[in-house]
């Protein structure tokens, strides 16, 4: 079977022809290539760019004018570490592929820093332990959310069902540096943090960090779970069904 690379987002497909359409990014065929024809030309080590807003991974000397995927500008992306896992390229890839098939929800992740409120989309928000409740949490480094976290101390998670597909558009597309992502938005103010929670989601809990993991890329955050209220009974959505609904 052949490879094909999409020179947008970089996903794999492997088939006799490129896909009707990119499962990530939605671009047509005519943005793949053969892997195996590019395997012929002379290596070219190239530098990864990654999106702070959107995660979305640019390789090139420099990075794009505008990301592909939420649209912001060069300097909300950052350069990513080569080969950190030491993996050869298309192992890590084929891994990683794998790991597509473990089961996220997604979550708006919010925090604030004095009067200041910001929040963004993760599925890396998880129940570690039941006795005491603890969670834990992995953002990026350089997002706005980290970085009130890190200075507060506490964070929220509005729970996502699979009709709030506007929220990740809405809290995980754009930058709180460049907007103010709670303006019009209907929401409960934690009693316990201060941090906001979505009134559209399915559900909120409030946390207070106690531990906190620099991850190299991101930082993990341990916490306490302190309260929670629920708004509606619906079914949460996951990140795979995310990425097959998106579009």
């Amino acid at each position: 079977m052949k490879k094909w690379r999409c020179t947008v987002c970089n996903y794999v497909h492997t088939g006799d022809t490129p896909p009707d359409k990119c499962p990530v990014c939605g671009v047509g065929p005519e943005k793949f290539v053969l892997i195996e024809e590019e395997a012929e030309k002379p290596p070219i080590k190239e530098k990864k760019w990654r999106c702070t807003v959107c995660n979305y991974i640019h390789v090139g000397e420099n990075p794009p004018d505008i990301c592909p995927i939420c649209k912001v500008g060069p300097e909300k992306f950052v350069l990513v570490e080569e080969n950190p896992d030491d993996l050869p390229e298309e192992k890590r890839e084929a891994i990683q592929q794998l790991l597509f098939n473990i089961s996220y929800g997604l979550y708006v992740i919010s925090s604030k820093k004095d009067d200041k409120l910001n929040a963004m989309v993760s599925n890396t928000f998880i129940q570690v332990t039941n006795t005491p409740l603890k969670a834990s949490v992995c953002l990026g480094k350089g997002t706005l959310t980290s970085e009130y976290v890190l200075e507060s101390g506490v964070f929220g998670v509005s729970i996502l069902s699979k009709e709030n597909h506007d929220l990740v558009k809405h809290f995980g597309y754009q930058t709180g540096r460049d907007v103010d992502k709670f303006k019009d938005m209907s929401y409960v103010t934690g009693e316990k943090t201060g941090c906001p929670g979505l009134l559209n989601s399915i559900c909120y809990v409030e946390c207070e960090v106690e531990q906190t993991i620099d991850l190299g890329t991101h930082y993990m955050f341990i916490a306490k779970v302190l309260e929670g209220d629920g708004f509606k009974k619906e079914e949460p959505m996951t990140y795979a069904y995310y990425r097959a609904t998106r579009y």
